[in-house]
């Protein structure tokens, strides 16, 4: 009970930091609302490609949309955490009588809750411009809930770089890492339309897998044979991730 109650102020603590910071909030949604609403419109001519798996392509790629701003997420949160270590927070934290590990798991909740709210966001703004999801209101909850749990496994990656290197250039630039694995995709263009080296490296891509499953929910319902794969590699990304991070945060505490 008391490490719930240790989590929960931690998390609140974060929570306010990251609210209480309206210019980080922009910035992390400026990113995808960018693309959603200046790349889908010039591009959306290409659904009369034949062959093309969607009639409406900001439909089409809502799913990277949501990806792109749960993978981003994980940067963001390792930098709050570099610089809670570089004020001194950090170690105050540590020294007090608490829980360790309600520290980790406090920084995760903050962070699931981020992604959850940077895709409600985008959500609310699809529908605004008239997306449909075939899925459903029960397709559209699991959307929400998948990018909330993606956005928790990419955030453990962000933090093990930053309990690592405990440097904020670093950790600032980690978003480097993030960006191809966010757009060696099928996030603009169906995997039959891709040629040479990018296809090969998108079949090897696990990102692209979860928002195959994603976009599936959005433009073609509950096609299980498509959503499947990515729902392994969700639940698999997150437990490695999640295992890895742990391990990182042992051992940069002891």
């Amino acid at each position: 009970m008391n490490i719930a109650r240790e989590t929960y102020f931690i998390y609140v603590r974060n929570l306010k930091a990251w609210l209480g910071q309206p210019g980080l909030i922009i910035s992390t949604l400026i990113p995808p609302v960018f693309m959603f609403l200046f790349i889908g419109a010039p591009l959306s001519g290409m659904t009369s490609i034949p062959g093309f798996p969607a009639d409406d392509y900001d439909a089409y790629i809502l799913g990277m949309i949501i990806v792109l701003a749960v993978v981003m997420n994980g940067a963001d949160v390792a930098l709050t955490l570099v610089t809670d270590m570089l004020s001194g927070y950090f170690d105050k934290l540590l020294l007090a009588p608490v829980n360790r590990f309600s520290i980790l798991m406090g920084t995760l909740l903050t962070s699931s809750t981020r992604a959850l709210l940077q895709v409600l966001v985008i959500i609310a703004l699809a529908l605004a411009l008239g997306v449909s999801f075939k899925g459903g209101l029960v397709g559209l909850l699991a959307i929400v809930v998948a990018a909330t749990v993606f956005g928790t496994a990419t955030a453990s990656i962000g933090l093990i770089i930053a309990l690592r290197t405990k440097s904020a250039q670093a950790t600032q630039n980690s978003w480097v890492m993030f960006m191809p694995l966010a757009f060696l995709t099928t996030g603009f263009m169906p995997e039959e339309f891709l040629t040479g080296w990018f296809k090969w490296a998108v079949t090897l891509n696990p990102v692209n897998y979860v928002l195959v499953s994603v976009r599936t929910v959005i433009v073609d319902g509950w096609q299980w044979q498509s959503i499947l794969p990515g729902l392994w590699v969700l639940v698999a990304a997150t437990v490695i991730m999640l295992t890895a991070a742990t391990w990182t945060y042992r051992r940069a505490t002891a």
